[in-house]
């Protein structure tokens, strides 16, 4: 029995030993690969299409394919390919999604965790996200360093000019490297910045124009594919035989000493499930185990673990030349270029003497040559506040957002908009008690520069113009408050308030629940508040709130705001005049405007434009411009001749609301009965219609203003082109005023062509376009409009 006893104990000793092996066999057979996903949840992604959410869907929904396509695959040699995987998202911020899970056992606990994400929409720092990946993938999952992979899944924006708070992409790049990390760049659309995602990528291979989010030119699942193959590959054939998962057979062991004879053991039966045959094993322990002697060596057992790391080889050769690097920081300014031919300007009108400062009389000179007639200069001053050599000083303080939605180009445009208005404003006495003016260009938190006349480098107003063209772009969150905070502490203080002006320029939306700085901050410190509200590259609109906040409408002196469409708008003279107006509204300049008069009898017939597109409120607007240039016309210099105002309207249909006569006080009151007849646009109407009316009266100078944007239902170029043949052959010298952004540019060039090849310098004076209906009644646009419909024509 006792006998019976240690067979038994062997037995079982030896089917443990045989379930152990088994154990150690399967995690042999296992090749895991730890993957990871770094996902752009920025602004410049979520602001690429509309609603915001839909890039980030689709990242998410990319994810996730991708994990249901990371499946256990056979390799040769009983080897099986398994997953590790994790991801995070970000933006100025980086937030981990889930750590690195064995997707056997937790693949839908990650998706689901994925499905919660939350894009953060402020600023991109993709090199702290890529290090965060980095971290991750060395503190968990497998022990095998050379299967470790990063997929980034990012715009690659921005290209130049903001801060890489982590050392940059190339810097993360070469440190994933370091640490035999792999990494994947994988864009959000096609064609987007290649250059900066080749930066993040380990080599060609790991870039190949991978897209996340295009059905047609690289769909997600052959871009998922590719990734999975390159990766499985790179597993499995790194070193032929002796793959990265399998290390080098150990050495054999040494024969163990016979054991002990073992006492005899009770009857055992045993079922083989591959033979199906009960043993009884008492039966032959009297014949077997007397007999027992010492086999032969067994086979060699399976290859070992991987062994500890080997002590740092000697230094390798010089691996191959590196991608191109980023562009660099912009070059220093080039040399002044040789001066142009001189100007072709027109005569400006008689200045103003304030102070007697005028010399000796001089010698006649000889009479000069008779010259060609030239046109009379503009109607008034460019702007009022230029009103003498010497005023009262102005502070001019500009605060610009430069925020990731704003845009590379736009921001280009911002600089642009900055130097153009200190041009305009002409502020030539600078110093101790004269004019200021500075900038400061803001974006997230603790992130303002400031340049101003005064710093070390500069002394004149041509530095700080090329100051603010050197500024870099930051492209981060938003945070107006501090950044006005941060105006009033470093700038503002310093000045005399009450002649400060601050102008705002902002997309309207800054980031109120992290930065904690109240919009309305230089409300009630006596300074004028002016708001700039643009729509950002992705077209959504300022927030009107926000504006009416920062510029302190309930101030004694109260602020004033301006909403644009778009940048461009910023260099448009019409918005510039009124900009300016408005900053200099409080100088104390003379009230001049320059006189306009006609040297022949005259009729002008002015047409409005009461189609649906127009609207009613705006139909409003044009009545009362009409108004005030029915008013400036009779009130011209006539010099004996006769002045004759008319107004029509038309749509569908033409109408006089107004015949022609030269008693202002009729003429207006006609206007303000005037009806909106909300219906079509044929302005081919509106040019039969005044023909007919200019008809007689072949000594008299005939002028037509028609309201259009060119646009016009049913009538083509040809048609209209016909129609100014007509005009001209007529006597009719025509003018346009055209409102607003959606216009048909290509008639209203045909409509100021005089049915002639077209002729820049005569479009120039007879076509007239502001950016809304507003413009019209606001500042000297009406004084512009008069002046040059007055001149003589030289056609």
């Amino acid at each position: 029995m006792a006998l019976n006893g240690y067979i038994l104990t062997a037995l079982c000793a030896l089917w443990g030993g045989i379930i152990a092996q088994d154990v150690q066999l399967i995690s042999f057979r296992e090749c895991p690969v730890d993957l990871f996903f770094v996902l752009d949840t920025s602004e410049s992604v979520a602001l690429r299409a509309k609603p915001p959410e839909f890039y980030i869907n689709q990242i998410k929904a990319f994810t996730k394919l991708f994990i249901d396509q990371l499946i256990n695959l056979p390799q040769p040699c009983d080897r099986n390919v398994t997953w590790n995987s994790g991801a995070l998202h970000y933006s100025d911020d980086t937030e981990l999604v889930m750590g690195l899970v064995d997707l056997n056992t937790r693949r839908l606990d990650l998706k689901a965790a994925i499905d919660k994400i939350k894009y953060i929409g402020k600023g991109t720092y993709t090199d702290c996200a890529i290090k965060e990946g980095i971290s991750e993938l060395l503190r968990t999952g497998s022990h095998y360093h050379e299967n470790k992979y990063i997929v980034v899944v990012t715009d690659g924006h921005p290209v130049t000019g903001y801060k890489e708070p982590c050392g940059g992409i190339q810097e993360a790049a070469n440190e994933a490297r370091q640490h035999a990390i792999k990494v994947f760049a994988v864009a959000i659309s096609p064609d987007q910045e290649d250059t900066r995602l080749s930066v993040i990528a380990t080599d060609a291979n790991y870039r190949q124009n991978f897209t996340a989010a295009d059905n047609s030119r690289s769909t997600q699942m052959s871009t998922i594919s590719t990734i999975i193959d390159l990766i499985v590959s790179v597993v499995t054939q790194t070193h032929h035989n002796n793959d990265v998962c399998v290390g080098t057979p150990g050495e054999k062991g040494e024969q163990g000493s016979r054991g002990n004879r073992g006492p005899r053991g009770d009857p055992v039966t045993f079922f083989n499930p591959n033979r199906g045959i009960l043993i009884y094993l008492n039966i032959f322990r009297n014949i077997i185990f007397p007999h027992f002697q010492q086999g032969e060596p067994g086979r060699a057992g399976s290859p070992g673990y991987r062994g500890d790391e080997g002590a740092t080889g000697p230094e390798g050769a010089k691996g191959p030349r590196g991608i191109k690097g980023a562009p660099g920081d912009r070059g220093l300014m080039g040399e002044r270029g040789e001066d142009g031919p001189p100007g072709n300007g027109t005569e400006g009108c008689h200045g103003f003497q304030v102070e007697d400062h005028s010399g000796g009389k001089g010698t006649p000179g000889p009479k000069g040559d008779d010259g060609e007639p030239g046109d009379p200069g503009s109607d008034v001053s460019p702007f009022r506040c230029i009103c003498a050599y010497h005023y009262v000083s102005l502070n001019a303080i500009f605060s610009i957002c430069i925020s990731e939605s704003i845009g590379a180009s736009n921001f280009a445009i911002a600089k642009d908009f900055i130097v153009t208005v200190m041009d305009r404003l002409k502020l030539k006495q600078f110093g101790a008690n004269e004019s200021r003016i500075g900038v400061v260009q803001y974006s997230g938190a603790n992130a303002q520069e400031v340049v101003q006349l005064g710093d070390p480098n500069i002394k004149t107003l041509t530095d700080l113009k090329q100051a603010v063209k050197d500024l870099r772009w930051l492209a981060e969150a938003t945070y107006t408050g501090e950044a006005l905070q941060y105006s009033l502490n470093n700038m503002i203080n310093k000045l005399v308030t009450e002649r400060s002006v601050v102008i705002i320029l902002t997309d309207g939306r800054s980031d109120t629940k992290r930065d904690t700085v109240p919009l309305n901050v230089l409300c009630g410190k006596g300074l004028k508040v002016g708001g700039v509200g643009v729509t950002d590259y992705a077209e959504r609109k300022p927030n009107p709130e926000q504006l009416e906040e920062v510029v302190c409408k309930d101030d004694p002196r109260e602020g004033f705001s301006f909403v644009l469409n778009n940048f461009g708008l910023l260099l448009d003279d019409s918005f510039l005049q009124n900009l300016t107006e408005r900053i200099c509204e409080d100088k104390k300049c003379p009230t001049y405007t320059c006189p306009i008069s006609f040297n022949d009898n005259t009729d002008v017939l002015i047409m409005m434009d009461s189609s649906a597109s127009v609207g009613s409120k705006n139909f409003e607007m044009t009545k009362e411009f009409a108004q005030m240039l029915a008013k400036r016309f009779l009130s011209a210099e006539r010099g004996g001749f006769q002045v004759r105002v008319g107004v029509g309207q038309y749509s569908n249909n033409a109408n006089f609301e107004a015949e022609f006569s030269s008693n202002t006080t009729q003429v207006g009151a006609q206007i303000t009965e005037a009806k909106f007849q909300n219906a079509g646009t044929q302005v081919t109407n509106a040019l039969n219609f005044a023909i007919e009316r200019f008809r007689g009266g072949r000594t008299r100078k005939k002028k037509l203003l028609v309201f259009s944007d060119g646009r016009s239902q049913g009538v083509n170029n040809i048609q209209i082109e016909k129609s100014m043949e007509q005009v001209s052959n007529a006597g009719i010298e025509l003018y346009v005023l055209a409102v607003g952004n959606q216009v048909n540019e290509v008639h209203l060039r045909t409509l100021v062509s005089r049915g002639r090849p077209y002729d820049n310098i005569y479009a120039n004076r007879h076509l007239f376009k502001v950016p809304d209906y507003r413009s019209l009644v606001t500042g000297v646009f009406y004084q512009t409009v008069s002046r040059k419909i007055s001149l003589e024509s030289r056609g």
